[in-house]
């Protein structure tokens, strides 16, 4: 495995004597009415599901996009998440599956239920274990996607921390760093890539994570299930929303071999 050299950022360390940067400002002071954005970066990827109205006013996942989803554990994220990739993936979108979690025989039963999830992309981090890490997400990315399912967060900040003798701060900063990339279109293809980003919880439901990933993401979602008391339904609610609406329930209902989206509720 090879050495990565760690270059911190920020403050510097304590007695070390602080030496402050000489920061050239041309081109980075604008007016609003004068910014510069490339046309392909205001454009949304529609799926034709019925989740589209969830991710934006338009309808669709906007380009250069972060969304994390967060959810009770077997409420269904990773379906849900797969159902739009590969729908999204039918519309003409290149798109990518990293799964950090599930193996090639757990997906391969999901191909066997979902047969629309059998045109994705993917690439299963267990193939890579003698590799860095963090060299082989930077690569695969650097390939150019519209849309890029990571499953999970988590799985990923850890294998680049273990891989880099890093703390979770430096390689979360790592993991927000290779996002904003990607979203600028920093790639061979020049792709303007959104990212869906599942994310683990605590035990008590919460979000598991810094501020920093807080930050990085346009939206935040949760699927969660209500009490027996209340029917047992699932739903999506968006708590954090850029691009649209947040505080509405919609409610899904998976089957056997596919997925119904329902109406939209007030929260």
């Amino acid at each position: 495995m090879q050495n990565i050299k760690v270059v911190k950022r920020g403050r510097p360390a304590k007695n070390a004597t602080y030496v402050p940067s000489i920061i050239n400002f041309d081109n980075k002071v604008n007016k609003l009415s004068n910014l510069n954005i490339d046309p392909r970066m205001m454009k949304n990827m529609s799926t034709g599901l019925g989740i589209d109205k969830m991710f934006s006013h338009e309808g669709g996942i906007p380009a250069a996009t972060n969304i994390m989803m967060i959810g009770d554990p077997g409420v269904g994220k990773t379906t849900v998440l797969l159902d739009v990739v590969s729908a999204a993936q039918n519309k003409g979108h290149k798109c990518l599956f990293i799964s950090g979690e599930m193996g090639k025989k757990q997906m391969f039963k999901y191909t066997q239920r979902f047969k629309q999830f059998g045109n994705i992309e993917t690439i299963f981090m267990q193939d890579f274990l003698e590799y860095n890490t963090k060299d082989v997400i930077e690569q695969v990315l650097d390939r150019g996607y519209d849309l890029v399912l990571i499953d999970s967060a988590a799985e990923i900040i850890d294998g680049v921390r273990d891989d880099n003798n890093w703390d979770r701060k430096m390689a979360e900063a790592w993991l927000v760093d290779i996002c904003i990339k990607n979203n600028k279109g920093e790639n061979k293809t020049e792709k303007f890539t959104s990212f869906l980003l599942i994310q683990q919880v605590t035990k008590s439901g919460e979000f598991a994570g810094s501020n920093k990933l807080k930050h990085l993401v346009d939206a935040m979602g949760e699927m969660r299930r209500e009490p027996e008391s209340q029917g047992a339904g699932t739903y999506i609610n968006f708590i954090k929303n850029r691009n649209g609406l947040v505080d509405e329930k919609m409610y899904f209902q998976l089957s056997n071999s596919s997925i119904r989206y329902g109406a939209v509720v007030g929260a």
